[in-house]
């Protein structure tokens, strides 16, 4: 009697909570309605897309992991304004690439109003991450258009993908302006400057974007905020832009007009 009792205990507690038990922090648990946001979110920015050129904005913010009240408060500022069409995560969602790190940074931006697109990080190659991240996002590169402008999403993470080069390939493929875009903006995590580059991988980011006539980069990684042209000795004119991290309490607010890029950075 007393044993079955007590599988009758344990079952209840099963059965009450989905997550009671976690057999390893290491494991690939993706719940089916937290997977391929990505493609959810490029489905709801294609739904606004005006297909020809027309000024819009974008929200930028970037390592957020650690900070989740910053976080929350930044989700919870974004969602009182409506003057941008969608925002860009630049990587490190996570700090340990855990699971349940995934699952909380999931919880927050989907109280997002707008769309999201998450771009992998660092972090997030630790452990199982980049599995972990697949399942929820999908592909670590990828392009999307908005507007007659092009989006390059790049994953150029070296040290904790274990791999001497980013897919440069890839990106400078894609960096090409090949249907007369307004724009042809990328996106990565790690601004080429970083340790994790070579100096020859480096200047080879570099000459690609001036090669293709790109002319603004943005990036996280650095935890400051940063807008320069970085490389005015070498090929100057690609004028670079990294976020701040959550804790400092702010986003950037990006206007993409026909001819330029008008960066506004916003603290609370």
């Amino acid at each position: 009697m007393k044993k079955f009792l007590y599988f009758i205990t344990v079952l209840s507690i099963l059965t009450a909570c989905s997550e009671a038990f976690e057999y390893s922090p290491y494991q690939v648990n993706v719940k089916s309605s937290e997977k391929g946001q990505t493609t959810r979110n490029l489905k709801r920015i294609a739904e606004i897309d005006q297909g020809s050129f027309k000024p819009f904005k974008i929200a930028l913010f970037g390592d957020t992991h650690t900070f989740y009240d910053d976080f929350e408060d930044i989700v919870s500022k974004l969602n009182a304004r409506d003057d941008f069409d969608f925002a860009i995560h630049l990587g490190d969602i996570t700090s340990s690439a855990i699971n349940r790190e995934f699952q909380w940074y999931s919880d927050i931006i989907n109280r997002m109003k707008k769309p999201v697109i998450t771009i992998i990080g660092n972090h997030e190659y630790l452990s199982n991450g980049y599995y972990v991240f697949e399942e929820m996002y999908g592909p670590t590169n990828f392009t999307f258009v908005y507007n007659n402008c092009k989006f390059v999403i790049f994953d150029d993470i070296i040290w904790e993908k274990n791999v001497a080069d980013p897919d440069f390939e890839w990106f400078d493929e894609n960096l090409t302006n090949d249907n007369n875009y307004t724009h042809v903006i990328p996106f990565s995590h790690i601004p080429p400057w970083d340790q994790q580059f070579s100096y020859g991988n480096e200047l080879a980011f570099n000459y690609m974007l001036h090669e293709n006539g790109v002319e603004y980069s943005f990036h996280g990684h650095t935890h400051q905020y940063m807008d320069e042209r970085r490389y005015e000795s070498v090929l100057g004119n690609v004028r670079y832009i990294t976020t701040e991290a959550a804790n400092d309490r702010g986003y950037l607010i990006v206007t993409v007009h026909k001819d330029s890029l008008q960066i506004e950075k916003v603290n609370f």
